[in-house]
This record gives C-alpha cells, structure tokens and sequence, in this order.
C-alpha cells in the first residue's frame, strides 16, 4: 500500500526546536534597548515555534517589569550582577537555550551549559563584543550577534580571528539593528489611529526616557525642541518619552505625546515618518536600515563612537542633546534635497535582516 507522506520544509521544526528558552537581556531604570530586543526576538520564535515556553529574568526596579507577557523572575539588581540568583534560575527551569543580551557573567554562560542549555549571546559595541570571546565565554558560547552594521564596528583582531579558529568557534556576526517591519495595511490603520499623513509628521524621541543630559531628563530636552519645531515649522510632531520617563507626560494641543509604543508600532510609524529626531541609540541604527532621514544627539556614554561612525559615512544629520541644536538641524531636513542626500548614502549599505538570521541560527543549532 503507497502512504503519501508530505514533504518536510524545515527538519528543525518537526523534529528538533527549543521548548524553553530563558532571555536575560540587560534591565536597568535608565536604558530599554537590550529588553526590547529581546522581546523582538521572543515574539519571532513564538510565531516559529507556537507552544514554546519563555522566560525572562528581569531587573525589579525597572518600570516595565509587570508589563513583560512572557514568565518573569526578578533580580533585585542587574542580573548580570546577581551570579547565584540567576544560575538558581537556570538550574530550575532548565532551558533548551539561554539568550545573554548585552549581559551575563562567564559563571552564568557556564552554568547555562551545565544544565544543557545552548548559549547565544547578543554584544552592541566592540567592548562587549570583546568580552564574549574571552575564553571564559568562548568555550560556553555557541552563537555570538553584535547589533551592529558593519560600518559600526571594527573587524575582529588577529588574536581573536586565531582563538575562535583554535577552538573551533564561529565568528560574531554583524547583523545589525533588530526590528520587525509591518504590512502597509497595518501601517495605514495606524496612521488613522493617530491623525498622520504619510511623509507629513515628525518624529522626536529620546530614547527609554530615564537618561540625563546634564542633569536634565533627556526626553523633557526633545519634548522643548518639538514644541519648538511644531510652531517654527507647523509640521504635526509626535514625542515618545519611552517607559523609564518617570513624571507625568505634558499635555498640549500641537503635539502627540505617548510614554511608550511597542516596537512594531514604533518602527510603523518610523517608516511612515518624513524625518525623525532621535538619540545615537539602537533608533539611529533602525532609521538608517529603514533609509529615515534624521537628526541624532547622544545621550549616554557608549553612543558618540557610533554616532561619529554614521557621520562619517553622511548618514544622519549630527546634532548636540539642547533643544536649539536639535530644532536647528531638524530644521534642514524640511529641505528634500537634504533628505535625498541623507537617503542615497543609505541606500548605498547592504541591507540585513538581522530577525530572520537570529531565528534561523536558532533553529540551526538544534538540528546539531
């Protein structure tokens, strides 16, 4: 008797796929990036793998810590910080894979392994980069990303290029921003949501909301600089405070302010924007892949060096975190020949979808 037997596509997902996995993305009350990352990437395997079981061992002092969907435990401090806590919680749930992003100490990685776990671990600059492949992390790591292009980061040393070939380890991988990108449908209805017009509103935002320029909450800084651009331009501006904003958001009838957007609606309304005003954070790298024209300050200690890199290479307009700064140069990107100029340089980088590569080698690595 002939039994017809479909075709398998993927061997990973029949066969072998991770059934838990533990994200401990760096949480503090200043900066968001690394959780929401994470989260980025637990949404993208939950559409992978629908019944698989995540976990997130999160900071407590962090003002989104009640608002993660997914299972929590809590650190009473920085979980990198907290070795016993964090390994106790990995001895007891047991995951299929442990995603270190921006974090963990090399006692944690190993204990990650003790328990059978699989180990990736996601760097953001060449120091963090350089940290996952001492040895002490490179013998219990099995997949290394930077979130960074390639323009962003110099290329491995000599020293590190011989380590990883000794021990038989793969190269980080420069992926990049990590963002998911909507369906015009979808990016319509929210455009109807807020009153925008394609291509007609501004987008200021600071960042997590809990950096201080100069003894000033950076967000309060490009709150001042909208209100600013709105009545010089009376171009309609949307500021996002973001989540570690701690007072109560401003109330005015020229400008849209919302504390905190989810990653899918902020890169929507991203991609719809005419320009944005930013900080020198993971943003600056999700407007340049997106080709935003925009202006971008830095706020906090790692972000110059990156900022400096993307000036170099004419892709965003540099500016200083004072509200007559930003507005000045937010001012020039009315003009469409300094947009165009900004956007044929970014057109001119290799694009790299840094969610579907982090998804693959996820599955890559249970099929060993």
């Amino acid at each position: 008797m002939f039994v017809f037997i479909p075709p398998i596509h993927s061997m990973s997902d029949v066969f072998m796929k991770p059934n838990c996995v533990l994200f401990i993305p760096v949480s503090s009350p200043s900066g968001i990036g690394e959780y929401m990352r994470s989260m980025i990437i637990a949404q993208a395997l939950q559409l992978r793998w629908p019944n698989i079981n995540i976990h997130f061992i999160l900071n407590e002092q962090v003002a989104y810590f009640n608002d993660c969907p997914y299972i929590v435990h809590a650190c009473q401090g920085s979980p990198t910080k907290d070795v016993t806590r964090v390994n106790t919680i990995i001895t007891n749930i047991k995951p299929d894979l442990v995603l270190f992003d921006a974090s963990g100490r090399a006692k944690q990685f190993k204990q990650a392994q003790a328990v059978g776990a699989k180990v990736a671990f996601i760097s953001q600059h060449d120091k963090k980069r350089s940290r996952g492949l001492k040895l002490n992390r490179l013998f219990n790591t099995d997949i290394h990303w930077v979130a960074q292009p390639d323009f962003c980061i110099k290329p491995i040393s000599y020293w590190q290029r011989a380590k990883l070939n000794l021990f038989n380890k793969p190269a980080p991988k420069n992926i990049g921003p990590v963002f998911e990108v909507s369906s015009v449908d979808y990016q319509n209805q929210l455009l109807a949501r807020y009153g925008f017009v394609k291509e007609q509103y501004f987008i200021f935002n600071a960042g997590s909301g809990g950096h201080l320029v100069a003894g000033e909450l950076a967000a309060d800084i490009y709150y001042q600089a909208a209100l600013a651009f709105s009545r010089q331009s009376e171009i309609k501006c949307l500021v996002i405070f973001g989540d570690n904003y701690p007072k109560e958001l401003p109330e005015d009838d020229d400008i849209i302010c919302l504390k905190s957007i989810n990653n899918k609606d902020f890169i929507s309304l991203i991609v719809n924007a005419q320009a944005c005003v930013i900080s020198a954070g993971d943003t600056l790298l999700q407007c340049i892949a997106l080709h935003k024209a925009c202006v971008a300050a830095p706020i906090s200690p790692d972000q110059p060096a990156r900022l400096k890199l993307c000036q170099h290479k004419q892709l965003v307009l540099v500016a200083e975190a004072t509200p007559a700064s930003l507005v000045q140069q937010a001012q020039r990107l009315i003009e469409k020949k300094q947009r165009q100029t900004l956007l044929g340089n970014m057109a001119q980088l290799a694009p790299v979808k840094a969610l579907d590569i982090i998804v693959d080698d996820i599955a890559a690595l249970f099929t060993h």
